[in-house]
């Protein structure tokens, strides 16, 4: 009976144990597992921008090399151009050696003209003054005989036909000579026009490998750049590993520190169970022995009032009856005595049991956290200057918001969209006709006076200019294009006066 009682009471507090609070340690412990979730949030997230860092370096890496392959192209090309410019600069050498060769063969011609010129003068001259008719019949009559006279007519012949010769060879030469200027100036045009159209095909070769080489320094900027952010996320990765590895450790010891203290509370628990258990049996074996003496004092005392009864119905038969209802009472009193003993024990169990009960604490669901939600030219005004396309004007002179960059910066010329030719603003010279990474292909002109104007973002390989060339207003220059920083077709133009920029608007 007593083990029983104990087991039941051991029982009863092992199942309440595990409901009593650990507040503190749980709360810690879940703020640790939300903070390493959130760590590794963070390093999946860096991990995926380490992963775009190198698909982009992989593309840039494969940018540069098409564009050093382009610019080995180009190079090949700019070779044979400048070789083909070498061959044509030897060739018109030769051609400025026949032009002197034609000229030195031009001015024997002319004084072999002018001194045949000088004898027909001369002749012509004694002729108008020697030749009268009575000469002539002087010269036959003096004649000594027929064969002297038909010698002297023969002589007269000669003169004339040598004159004739004279006049024909002067003649043949005299168009030889023209011929000759004309052949030898229509080669050195010819040269000259060669050279110049090779001129400007490496002009163009040579602006579209300063495109190419800025490119790769720009590609090469960013390789560097996207490099370092990539470095900066292993950085930033690797410190939130190392976070993520302290935490873990510092989690594992809380869950060791929490498992130890649960242990430890319910050794506790156990063991205040046990005492409280052993108390408990104590009392019900004490509250038992309590219970069987008083049973067995009613049991003797029963006894005794039997004894006391069989005496007196020994003596006396009258009172039997009596002493046998008296017996009967006294059996009954006995057995209610027991009955009310049990309903108190019962009852007292029952009170232990529901007490027992009353004494869990009631559990209420920590508040989860609520989720966070995430050309034609137009007319000359009077400064002489015409305009240099013939489209329309997008962007003015002055003060904006740049379409790249987002500043606000000067725009220092006029913008012209709508594509097509540019033509040059007015005659003068070409200063630079090349690549900018910011104008991209444009060209330069000095029209004297310290004025000059700049043509920018033309279409590559659309330079029909080159430097030191002279242009004429209106001749065209280029085509609208969209190269260096541009955000679409159109013409960049601007003047400068003495070095200074100016508003184009005030000239056109």
């Amino acid at each position: 009976m007593k083990k029983r009682v104990l087991a039941g009471i051991m029982a009863s507090m092992m199942f309440a144990s595990p409901f009593l609070p650990t507040v503190v340690q749980a709360d810690t412990l879940e703020e640790m597992e939300q903070k390493k979730n959130e760590l590794e949030s963070q390093s999946s997230e860096l991990n995926n921008r380490i992963q775009e860092q190198d698909e982009t370096l992989n593309d840039l890496e494969t940018e540069k090399g098409h564009l050093e392959s382009d610019i080995t192209t180009l190079q090949v090309q700019i070779d044979e151009t400048v070789m083909k410019l070498h061959d044509q600069e030897q060739k018109l050498e030769e051609s400025k050696a026949k032009v002197e060769q034609l000229k030195n063969e031009i001015e024997a011609l002319k004084e072999l003209i002018a001194q045949r010129t000088g004898k027909l003068e001369n002749q012509a001259r004694s002729v108008q003054t020697d030749g009268s008719a009575s000469n002539l019949i002087g010269l036959i009559v003096t004649a000594e005989s027929f064969s002297d006279l038909v010698g002297r007519i023969g002589i007269v012949n000669q003169l004339v036909t040598a004159n004739k010769t004279i006049v024909t060879e002067q003649e043949t030469d005299q168009t030889a000579l023209e011929a000759n200027e004309a052949e030898a100036e229509d080669e050195k045009v010819a040269i000259e026009e060669t050279k110049n159209a090779i001129e400007l095909s490496k002009n163009n070769l040579v602006a579209q490998k300063a495109e190419m080489d800025d490119k790769i320094v720009q590609v090469a900027i960013q390789y560097d750049m996207t490099e370092d952010e990539k470095n900066t996320f292993v950085k930033e990765q690797q410190v939130i590993a190392t976070q993520t590895s302290t935490l873990s450790e510092e989690m594992q010891k809380e869950r060791q520190r929490i498992i130890e203290e649960e242990q430890a509370r319910q050794l506790a628990i156990q063991q205040a169970a046990e005492e409280e258990a052993k108390k408990a049996a104590e009392e019900e074996e004490a509250r038992l022995t309590a219970v069987a003496a008083q049973e067995k004092a009613e049991q003797e005392e029963a006894s005794k009032k039997v004894v006391e009864q069989k005496t007196t119905i020994a003596s006396s038969s009258p009172n039997k009856s009596t002493s046998a209802n008296k017996s009967s009472s006294s059996s009954n009193s006995s057995s209610n005595s027991k009955a009310s003993s049990n309903s108190k024990a019962s009852s007292n169990s029952k009170a232990s049991s529901n007490s027992s009960s009353s004494k869990k604490p009631a559990i209420t669901p920590k508040p989860q956290p609520k989720p966070e939600i995430q050309p034609e030219s137009k007319p000359s005004s009077n400064s002489g200057f015409i305009h240099p396309s013939g489209g329309y004007s997008t962007s003015p002179y002055g003060y904006r918001i740049h379409p790249i960059t987002g500043e606000h910066k000067l725009h220092g010329g006029i913008d012209f969209g709508g594509g097509g030719a540019i033509v040059a603003s007015q005659s003068g010279t070409v200063v630079i006709a090349g690549y900018h990474s910011s104008w991209g292909y444009y060209v330069k002109i000095d029209h004297g006076n310290g004025m000059l104007t700049l043509y920018a973002h033309m279409v590559a390989g659309s330079l029909l200019v080159s430097p030191g060339q002279q242009v004429s207003q209106g001749q065209q220059i280029g085509t609208m294009g969209t190269t260096g920083s541009s955000t679409g077709v159109h013409l960049h133009f601007e003047m400068y006066k003495n070095g200074s920029r100016v508003n184009p608007a005030s000239y056109l």
